[in-house]
């Protein structure tokens, strides 16, 4: 929760553009976006300190420019991050903003949205009425265990799965 908040708290410190051109990505100072530069110094202070536990890399865009950038591992830049179930929040936003704007209802089937990403393995008809609500709540009837080694859609297993 409080690694939540401090992403919230976070993209709040933000309100709009400036641009400025570095290794490829349109970044702003934090000033010029009107954001506190004490505000992100004081956030990576607290992620130094432990206040937060497990973050590795603080990324802040505002506008498609990159206003802050920190990395409290050995890895830095170069490293690959373990998004996980951040994805998940994420995809649930976006799902949101696109439910807010009409463009997308909860009752949808998720079917039509990925056929071409088909052909797909082990066809179901009970498939076809997998709808959005049933993905964002993991709810759906795909299989999905982390408690049963057997289970296909085990982590441990699907690492070894192809598609």
């Amino acid at each position: 929760m409080r690694a939540i908040i401090l992403a919230v708290s976070a993209l709040l410190l933000t309100v709009s553009p400036a641009e400025a051109q570095t290794d490829g990505w349109r970044t702003a100072p934090p000033a010029a976006e009107r954001a506190s530069a004490a505000g992100l110094t004081a956030m990576d202070a607290a992620v130094r300190n432990g206040d937060f536990h497990q973050i590795t890399s603080v990324l802040i865009s505002r506008n498609g420019r990159l206003i802050h950038e920190a990395y409290f591992d050995d890895g830095g830049a170069k490293a690959r991050r373990n998004t996980r179930s951040a994805t998940k929040t994420v995809t649930a936003m976006l799902a949101g903003a696109a439910v807010a704007r009409g463009d997308l209802s909860v009752s949808t089937p998720v079917m039509p949205l990925i056929s071409s990403w088909g052909p797909f393995d082990n066809p179901d008809p009970r498939k076809a009425q997998i709808t959005v609500e049933d993905l964002l709540t993991m709810s759906s009837l795909l299989e999905c265990d982390d408690d049963n080694q057997f289970s296909r859609g085990n982590e441990e297993r699907m690492y070894l799965i192809e598609n």
